[in-house]
């Protein structure tokens, strides 16, 4: 009765009440920076759903106000990542969430592969209610593709900021940024997905979809041993919108800066010379070079 009782209020409310560190650190805060004006102070009437709301809401489980727990098959579903943002008028909030591959009879049946996490999403709308601003009920998706590696979701980079795109025929294109480390490499990527409220394209997902990662830079600090193994290298890229002439989805141009090897012992500066585009490609359904 606690727990019932506990996200009745929740569903009714959809405030979020002392978030904790990871909350915080997964709340986009780019609109909250944005100069004084409607914008911001449409964005901020409300604070952001909680994670653990987000969670409930997409997997219909009780955490009892946890940001990650197991459900039935032994899969772990855990809170990642919270956007804020106004397309065609409406402001929305999606908080996006992982689902490991479960154990046992009862878990996965293979379709996934068992190094990714699935991911889903709750997406809110603000509404006007009887004189309120508040949270519609979201819209869920318990799949909208998959993506990580051992298991766990990408890593959010909070160095970067997370970068959003309206195309001219209502769709909406995010950029999160992620890092991962291999092979003694850190590597900065943007996962990127696809908002379609509207169902304007024929793609196979539904609201959202993930379509893909484009990798921006990389330091490989951890395996260089201050250039007595190989020279040390350091690289990021700017990751900038294209748009396209039909007003679809844009092109992404990652423009380079810093160091990579180039040989034995070598080195090249980088530079606009170097940058890479890349375009949606609606067969692989995937951002591609």
């Amino acid at each position: 009765m606690k727990h019932f009782l506990h996200f009745l209020l929740i569903a009714t409310v959809l405030l979020d009440s002392g978030c904790d560190t990871q909350t915080a650190r997964a709340v986009d805060t780019a609109d909250r920076e944005a100069p004084p004006g409607k914008k911001e102070h449409d964005m901020s009437e409300l604070k952001p759903p909680s994670a653990d709301s987000v969670l409930y809401f997409i997997y219909q489980r009780d955490g009892d106000g946890a940001v990650s727990y197991k459900v039935d098959g032994g899969a772990t579903v855990s809170y990642w990542y919270g956007h804020a943002f106004e397309l065609n008028g409406k402001h929305y909030f999606t908080g996006f969430g992982s689902r490991s591959v479960g154990e046992g009879p009862e878990g996965d049946n293979g379709m996934m592969d068992p190094e990714h996490v699935a991911i889903s999403q709750a997406t809110f709308t603000r509404v006007e209610k009887d004189g309120k601003v508040e949270w519609s009920k979201p819209d869920t998706d318990g799949y909208v593709g998959e993506f990580g590696r051992l298991g766990r979701a990408d890593e959010i980079d909070t160095s970067r900021k997370a970068q959003g795109y309206a195309t001219a025929d209502g769709r909406y294109v995010l950029a999160v940024p992620t890092r991962d480390f291999m092979n003694g490499e850190e590597v900065q990527s943007f996962a990127m997905f696809l908002f379609d409220p509207d169902g304007k394209d024929a793609l196979s997902f539904r609201q959202w979809g993930y379509v893909g990662s484009v990798r921006v830079g990389g330091d490989n600090q951890a395996a260089c041993s201050d250039g007595h193994v190989m020279p040390c290298t350091a690289s990021t890229g700017d990751l900038a919108f294209e748009p396209a002439s039909d007003g679809g989805l844009p092109a992404l141009k990652v423009t380079p800066s810093g160091n990579t090897n180039v040989g034995p012992g070598k080195v090249r500066a980088l530079g606009p010379a170097d940058a890479v585009t890349y375009r949606f490609d609606a067969n692989a359904e995937r951002y591609t070079p």
